[in-house]
């Protein structure tokens, strides 16, 4: 895991140079030994100087090739900021103790801009020791900010690898309460229980009893259920 985790790391930082040339530099002054974790979380922030913010836009083979080490979920959504973001984790991920590491993350997140805050989020399933940020993970799902939510909730593996079944059908439920496109919700086919089938219909009678539509989503957590009791 160490070894496809310092491949992959390798391969965002070539991704990052080859759009930006002039971010090498930048990369190179980001520790790769124990340092101060300050350093992480200062790079985190200045990602954008550094890298600029236009969109990622990978090419064929350029998904291929993350395909290929284990990104099979789509970053059509991401900016080179992101990508650079991601780097500078997965690097303080392994060259910092656990503690560390979590100080640093928590500190990038928590000191962070929104679209710094997407980006930690957009991260998470890259990182080393995933269960200690199920409570960050949960956090952003509670947040009442959308942009903040679909960072976590949509293309984002995480949720479904990760969180407790609770806290997944409650992420869930959010997205079909404010409109988010139940596909965009990474591994929900393999998540869906009947306590979540129990929850969506409970919610789909009570838009009906109100005279209000019922979100054709639902129909997305049936038929998984169908699937998966199958």
């Amino acid at each position: 895991m160490k070894l496809a985790r310092a491949l992959l790391l390798a391969t965002l930082e070539d991704l990052i140079t080859q759009r930006t040339p002039a971010a090498a530099a930048w990369l190179g002054e980001i520790p790769t030994e124990d340092g101060e974790p300050e350093a992480f979380v200062q790079a985190v922030a200045g990602a954008p100087r550094a890298v600029g913010r236009s969109a990622l836009a990978l090419d064929r083979e350029e998904a291929a090739g993350l395909r290929g080490l284990g990104v099979t979920w789509s970053l059509a959504r991401w900016a080179i900021d992101d990508l650079a973001r991601a780097a500078v984790l997965m690097r303080a991920g392994s060259v910092l103790p656990p503690g560390g590491f979590d100080a640093v993350v928590d500190r990038a997140y928590h000191t962070g801009d929104q679209r710094q805050q997407q980006a930690v989020l957009r991260a998470l399933p890259l990182l080393p020791y995933p269960d200690r940020f199920i409570g960050l993970g949960t956090e952003a799902v509670r947040s009442g900010n959308m942009p903040i939510f679909e960072a976590i909730a949509c293309e984002n593996p995480f949720p479904a690898a990760h969180f407790p079944s609770m806290n997944f059908n409650h992420m869930v439920l959010a997205a079909l309460v404010t409109g988010v496109a139940l596909d965009r919700v990474v591994g929900l086919g393999a998540r869906v229980t009947p306590e979540l089938v129990r929850m969506a219909n409970d919610y789909a009678a009570e838009r009906r009893a109100a005279g209000r539509s019922v979100p054709a989503d639902l129909d997305y957590i049936t038929e998984s259920a169908r699937v998966v009791a199958a």
